[in-house]
């Protein structure tokens, strides 16, 4: 009746576009262009199949909330791009793209979020 289950989460900060941090350009280090693809069904508008116990989260730094959607599949996409570069200090998230394919009382959703990566050099 009682089973445990293993997740697993990354996340790192996100700040608003309009936080001022004084790090210059050579005090950062471009990691690489990182993405995350998921596909995830609904029926009634819940979750099934998938992958349960990964999750990305993106943490909020400021008063302004996060433009992405948050569901279980934006949650293993960014899941994935975190977890293409596990040495990034922070993500500066760019785009996603979002293809719905209706299904009978339902629908399969395929997200792919597009960021880009970067390490603070240590002195």
């Amino acid at each position: 009746m009682l089973s445990s289950c293993t997740m697993r989460e990354k996340a790192v900060p996100l700040t608003p576009i309009n936080a001022q941090i004084i790090f210059e350009m050579a005090d950062l280090e471009f990691i690489g262009d990182v993405t995350g693809t998921t596909t995830q069904s609904y029926v009634f508008g819940i979750p099934y199949g998938g992958r349960l116990n990964h999750r990305g989260t993106a943490l909020s730094q400021g008063g302004i909330g996060v433009a992405f959607p948050s569901n279980r599949g934006y949650n293993n996409a960014l899941y994935d791009a975190l977890m293409s570069q596990p040495d990034a200090d922070f993500i500066l998230p760019v785009s996603y793209e979002r293809t719905i394919e209706r299904q009978f009382l339902g629908r399969k959703e395929t997200l792919t979020l597009r960021a880009k990566a970067f390490k603070i050099k240590s002195k």
